[in-house]
């Protein structure tokens, strides 16, 4: 299904569900805290899933104290990071993720081949090449099954980090950033994980919203989401070869309504 955007720039057009029950699902970062710190906020603390991470540098896996919503009992939200931060990793490294895989069966019977997955890496101007980029883009346009064969996963990327998600929960109606050390940038704002709550969530949506219009991208298709993932690359590059900065943006939010955890409202 193909959703369009024009009317979805604002929070009043999109909501919450609380009580949404999204089963097992395993998000894949190439950070090791950050990252960490952020979705375990979110999900554990704003949302109210059952979460479990491991990082590279661990063993075993740590579950949290678990949260038993009504509803969500049985839904899980498993973040790892992957075996380095190039985004070729995520193919290179077969052996290392499929040994977690293995390990998720084992200790938790989840056979991450019928789950959602997501990819959640950073876009510099830096690393990453375009070729590469594009061909991982082109493949992992689906959490649950990509075409050809494909590992499921969906890969999604953040411009020009995954602090963009952080600076759109609290800044209103700020898509453009020359800041170039966005920490300290959001550390002169006392921009905090810890006070995301419902509200800064359906702005950071807003905001996506906003940033992906102005780059002349209106609409976007979760069913296979790879054409609008192209689109950003090739939309956002071109944004930076002329200001030398990209616009912020952040498609965190993109996960959260793969999920329905965040829904639209229907007039």
């Amino acid at each position: 299904m193909v959703y369009l955007m024009e009317c979805l720039n604002t929070t009043k057009s999109l909501k919450i569900n609380f009580k949404r029950n999204i089963g097992s699902v395993l998000i894949i970062v190439e950070g090791a805290n950050d990252e960490f710190e952020l979705l375990k906020h979110i999900f554990r603390d704003v949302l109210h899933y059952n979460y479990i991470e491991k990082s590279r540098n661990q063993k075993k896996f740590k579950n949290y104290d678990e949260f038993i919503m009504k509803g969500n009992e049985n839904s899980r939200v498993i973040v790892i990071n992957a075996k380095n931060s190039n985004l070729s990793s995520i193919k290179k490294d077969k052996e290392y993720l499929n040994e977690i895989y293995k390990s998720l069966y084992e200790e938790y019977g989840i056979d991450t081949k019928n789950i959602n997955v997501y990819f959640l890496w950073d876009r510099d101007n830096k690393s990453n090449p375009q070729d590469i980029t594009k061909n991982l883009l082109s493949v992992l346009g689906n959490s649950l099954e990509n075409k050809n064969g494909e590992m499921n996963g969906l890969l999604l990327l953040s411009y020009p980090s995954l602090e963009s998600y952080v600076i759109s929960n609290f800044d209103k109606d700020n898509i453009f950033l020359k800041e170039k050390n966005l920490k300290h940038y959001i550390k002169s704002k006392d921009y905090k994980i810890k006070n995301i709550d419902r509200h800064t969530i359906l702005n950071a949506t807003k905001m996506m919203f906003e940033s992906l219009l102005d780059l002349g991208i209106n609409e976007y298709e979760l069913d296979d989401f790879s054409k609008t993932s192209l689109d950003i690359l090739k939309k956002e590059e071109e944004v930076y070869k002329i200001r030398k900065y990209y616009n912020l943006l952040s498609l965190i939010s993109i996960m959260l309504l793969d999920l329905n955890i965040i829904t639209i409202k229907v007039n």
